[in-house]
């Protein structure tokens, strides 16, 4: 058995990320793995990708037999000279039965989904070939070093409530603002910080477009008369290096992602293995990783989607539905990590260490071995 597996990992995404951590997974566990790249967006170049990878790249792909497709459906091509050609996509919707994704998803002879949500998302979309979850793999070794903190006063005597993300509809920051201006006030020793950026702008645009959106929110709340009233939220915009983004972790303390859908969740993920208690919208990866505890999902109800203008035309339409999370909900889960945090010491020990633990599962040994049993079984 060879693989050849075609993935944007060069994209510094997290597509990219997730196509590096499958390839490194079933290294981990003896597939004979040949990897190729292929460009979704921003550069082809090798800053930052793992040496392995290179590695992988560089091998001769004769003799392969299975070809794993990583890439949006749109681009999914039958090849007949590979054994199985298998389809592994990523979806963050009630279904994409209008779209494109189908017949070409139906083309090949086994459908690979990150999630459970995923996989009935594609049922009710008519996909009719075999359809396997195979959850993201990650490097759970980073879990074990230490960081250092970032070097921020706001971040050293106070609780903090984080974010991190891309500015984008989907990610839903507005349902984080609300909630958190409406359970806390400027008395009380927390802080709200939002990560993102935004693809095809500057640091200090995309900064300057979350402050409008801050200050937005706080005079549609009408909570307070002035602004000066509400706490100030901390911005960060510009690009940090991995290791940067876990000192990031490390600084905080309760990471929250109100997203309307998720196919994982990388931040979020990561959140819990650093012992985060990451509070999250009930969908997509999310509910897969956080059922067992460590953590929040916090429900929401179904609408239909609304505001993703800068996907393909076929994708994300009002045709299909998401997950709006219910606010007072989240505040309400706020509150409780906060107060925990203050006042039960052990609980609150107790549910990082969950969150520390639960993380193993994904490692990549333990996904390899999924994929690795997969391609054995089918074979």
């Amino acid at each position: 058995m060879k693989v050849l597996y075609i993935g944007c990992y060069r994209d510094h995404t997290g597509w990219g990320q997730a196509a590096i951590d499958y390839i490194l997974a079933m290294d981990s566990v003896g597939i004979d793995v040949v990897c190729r790249p292929l460009k979704l967006n921003q550069t082809l170049g090798v800053e930052g990708i793992p040496q392995r990878i290179l590695q992988l790249e560089s091998k001769d792909s004769s003799g392969c037999n299975i070809c794993i497709q990583h890439v949006l459906p749109h681009y999914l091509d039958y090849n007949g000279r590979f054994e199985k050609n298998i389809a592994l996509y990523a979806t963050e919707t009630s279904n994409f039965k209008f779209s494109a994704w189908p017949q070409r998803i139906n083309t090949l002879d086994e459908a690979w989904v990150i999630s459970n949500q995923s996989k009935q998302a594609s049922l009710d979309s008519g996909i009719n070939v075999p359809i396997k979850v195979i959850p993201h793999a990650s490097d759970i070794r980073k879990f074990e070093k230490r960081y250092n903190p970032l070097d921020a006063d706001e971040l050293k005597d106070s609780f903090v409530f984080y974010f991190i993300g891309d500015l984008t509809v989907r990610k839903n920051i507005t349902a984080l603002l609300k909630a958190f201006h409406l359970e806390f006030d400027i008395n009380e020793n927390v802080e709200v910080l939002i990560k993102t950026s935004q693809y095809g702008i500057s640091p200090d645009e995309c900064a300057e477009k979350v402050r409008s959106i801050c200050t937005q929110v706080k005079k549609n709340l009408k909570i307070y008369a002035e602004l000066e009233n509400y706490k100030e939220e901390l911005i960060i915009t510009d690009r940090l290096a991995e290791e940067d983004i876990y000192r990031l972790h490390t600084s905080c303390d309760c990471f929250v992602m109100p997203s309307y859908g998720e196919a994982w969740c990388i931040p979020a993920f990561d959140a819990l293995g650093f012992g985060k208690t990451p509070i999250c919208t009930d969908v997509g990866g999310m509910s897969d990783f956080l059922k067992n505890g460590g953590g929040s999902l916090v429900p929401g109800s179904q609408e239909p989607v609304f505001g993703m203008t800068e996907t393909f035309n076929d994708i994300c339409t009002g045709h299909e539905d998401w997950t709006k999370i219910d606010i007072r909900k989240l505040q309400l889960e706020m509150r409780r990590i906060y107060e925990m945090y203050k006042s039960d010491k052990e609980s609150y020990t107790e549910l990082q260490e969950v969150g520390i633990n639960a993380v193993k599962k994904f490692s990549y040994e333990k996904v390899g071995q999924i994929i690795k049993d997969e391609l054995e079984n089918a074979s």
